[in-house]
């Protein structure tokens, strides 16, 4: 039988950013059956819907840039799928865009190498606009910029300097400084943003308090010809 997979863009904010990767699984399979779309399963003693998520965000962190890969057992419209889910989602979730893919291309777990992000930091790092640039060119040009992060084997320090490919600033009106990143994500190489930000305020000897950031990914990339591009 031939199967048909679509990759699915979707947003994951508000209340819903509190949800496990697991348990929002559970309660994504549950609404696709609620849709009864046409979904496709494995077979053998205990069948499941055949999806396979694309790095999930870690938990209190919000996105619009989240991405699942669903087989189904017959071609459907785009439009059909993203409001026949829409319809069952809860408040928090919602289908952005959906694409067919083709035979040849990868899952999105396998085709991610960077991704995208917008961070509000707190009151304690407060510096106008020209302050905040001098402070980022004098961060990402330091020789190394080591940081804990946490492995299968435990926490480690490394190196995360060739990890961070970008990062600007953005001053709102009211003094809140909002950090833009792109950092290397995926199954070869994966920084967490979080890691990212308690360097920067290491840098600056600024106490950081994780509860206090905002987190939100816009989206996640690929690289083809040395050019980055969203994975939908």
């Amino acid at each position: 039988m031939q199967r048909y997979k679509y990759r699915l863009k979707f947003e994951k904010i508000g209340v819903m950013k509190f949800i496990g990767h697991l348990d929002f699984l559970k309660l994504f399979q549950r609404c696709v059956k609620r849709s009864k779309l046409p979904v496709s399963y494995s077979q053998g003693f205990n069948p499941h819907q055949q999806m396979s998520f694309a790095c999930p965000i870690s938990i209190g962190m919000e996105s619009v840039g989240d991405y699942v890969d669903v087989e189904f057992e017959k071609e459907i419209q785009g439009d059909f799928i993203i409001n026949a889910l829409n319809e069952v989602l809860p408040f928090g979730t919602k289908i952005l865009n959906a694409r067919l893919l083709s035979e040849t291309e990868k899952s999105g777990m396998a085709c991610v190498d960077a991704a995208i992000y917008e961070i509000k930091l707190d009151e304690g790092f407060c510096f106008n606009k020209v302050e905040v640039d001098n402070i980022i060119v004098d961060f990402l040009n330091q020789a190394e910029i080591n940081a804990v992060k946490k492995t299968k084997k435990g926490l480690k320090e490394e190196n995360i300097k060739n990890d961070i490919l970008t990062m600007e600033s953005i001053v709102e009106d009211n003094g809140a400084v909002v950090l833009k990143i792109v950092i290397a994500t995926g199954s070869v190489k994966n920084l967490k943003p979080d890691v990212v930000v308690e360097a920067l305020y290491n840098f600056k000897n600024i106490h950081f308090n994780k509860y206090k950031i905002a987190y939100r990914r816009m989206d996640l990339l690929k690289m083809h010809d040395d050019i980055f591009s969203t994975i939908l």
